[in-house]
């Protein structure tokens, strides 16, 4: 089983990296081919979705993604323009949780109030890398692009609170841990903070201590940087912090920290190619957790809950956000629209099963609703990303629009995920 999961995989990706430009081109992405290519494997042997190696690698395909998304937000030159960003994730954000907390509890009412929070929590944070074609196309206003990159940057560390926050809850309701809330939560999320600070601020200090008294080479400093997410990694578990929170601050200092990421260019690249492939091990996976997921039934609560996930619970958010900036509904819409969901939901929804267990009495309906979201939004985000750019660039290009067209900044030099 082993032996064929990673012949099939290594297969998968080595195929794709070849001719993904072709792909590409017909709206076809990785996702959906690993996706598809795990539920074909695993449909011969089933797949134990408690096994350590599986939670392991998507927890740090999960850490390396946050530390490289944070580290590229460019915070000092995120405040000369703000605008759409501050908005999708401080008005945007908040609205869609509550939102999607509410539906939830009323759709699912045996999930109680925790686990209501946890579902709303996981799936409201977004991933760029499902909308790579957006992301990458130089027709759609710099505006818009950095928006959706620094949104999807930063509200999965936004959202991991939450869902720790309820996991915690929930842990104790069903007698699965006998700490409080506080041990569960906060300390590690407090114990993350100090890591995070104190680690990253030290690695760039070192890195660009490093470059400018010549102790290391550009390649030697490529590896370095994919080494502090490990680090951090690895650092969390030793001392009881949560990783995630670790490795999304940590980006932060990182990315505002060093000198040697703003000015040199391909510095990145190590932690997006490990980020990469991780994140292609965990699309994998995620075809053989659709068939685990449904093995035991189908409630039409789950496809409803994911269908208003991608579509109002999002636009709603976005259009309230954005009231008042004289954007376009064109501009709008497309915000609105590509919110993906991706890699941090898996993961959340694998920290719930791997928390509560399989016995837990909401873990079905957590699992169901979480699957059927990431399903939806790969083949939907996927095939609609390369077209509805080629739109919208379109429109931008026809209509002059002003507003969307004001000069902004760039994210920190990164080819940007999946971009092949």
């Amino acid at each position: 089983m082993v032996g064929e999961a990673i012949a099939v995989m290594s297969g998968l990706v080595l195929v794709y990296a070849l001719l993904a430009k072709k792909l590409t081109a017909l709206n076809i992405t990785f996702p959906m081919l690993s996706v598809l290519a795990g539920v074909a494997v695993f449909h011969l042997t089933p797949l134990n979705v408690d096994a350590t190696a599986v939670h392991v690698i998507a927890e740090l395909a999960l850490v390396i993604v946050l530390f490289h998304d944070a580290s590229t937000v460019n915070l000092a030159g995120l405040r000369h323009d703000p605008g759409i960003a501050i908005r999708l994730l401080l008005i945007g954000f908040p609205l869609a949780l509550v939102a999607t907390f509410l539906l939830t509890r009323g759709m699912l009412p045996a999930l109680g109030v925790a686990g209501a929070w946890l579902l709303a929590g996981a799936l409201t944070p977004t991933d760029a890398g499902l909308g790579a074609p957006t992301m990458l196309n130089p027709a759609v206003p710099i505006r818009v692009r950095r928006s959706l990159n620094v949104e999807s940057g930063l509200n999965d560390g936004l959202a991991t609170p939450i869902v720790l926050l309820a996991l915690g809850a929930l842990a104790t309701e069903e007698g699965v841990a006998d700490l409080s809330v506080v041990d569960v939560s906060v300390v590690p999320v407090a114990k993350a903070l100090a890591c995070s600070l104190a680690v990253a601020a030290g690695a760039a200090w070192l890195m660009d201590r490093s470059r400018r008294t010549h102790l290391s080479g550009h390649q030697g400093r490529v590896v370095a940087m994919l080494a502090v997410p490990l680090f951090l990694f690895g650092l969390a578990d030793l001392v009881g912090a949560n990783a995630f929170i670790a490795a999304f601050v940590g980006g932060l200092v990182f990315g505002a920290a060093s000198s040697t990421l703003r000015d040199e260019s391909g510095s990145g690249a190590l932690v997006e190619v490990g980020a990469d492939l991780l994140s292609f091990v965990v699309w994998f996976f995620a075809g053989g957790l659709v068939l685990t997921i449904f093995a035991d039934g189908f409630r039409w609560q789950w496809l409803a809950i994911a269908v208003a996930a991608l579509t109002v619970l999002r636009l709603l958010p976005v259009m309230i956000a954005l009231f008042g900036t004289g954007f376009k509904w064109p501009t709008v819409t497309f915000l609105g629209w590509f919110g993906p969901r991706g890699l941090a939901t898996i993961v959340f929804g694998l920290l719930s099963a791997e928390e509560l267990g399989a016995d837990s009495p909401v873990i079905a309906d957590v699992g169901g609703v979480i699957g059927i979201t990431v399903l939806l939004s790969v083949f939907a985000h996927g095939f609609s990303a390369a077209p509805l750019a080629r739109w919208y660039g379109a429109w931008v290009s026809r209509s002059h629009a002003p507003i969307e067209q004001r000069p902004s900044v760039e994210p920190i030099p990164s080819r940007g995920r999946s971009g092949y």
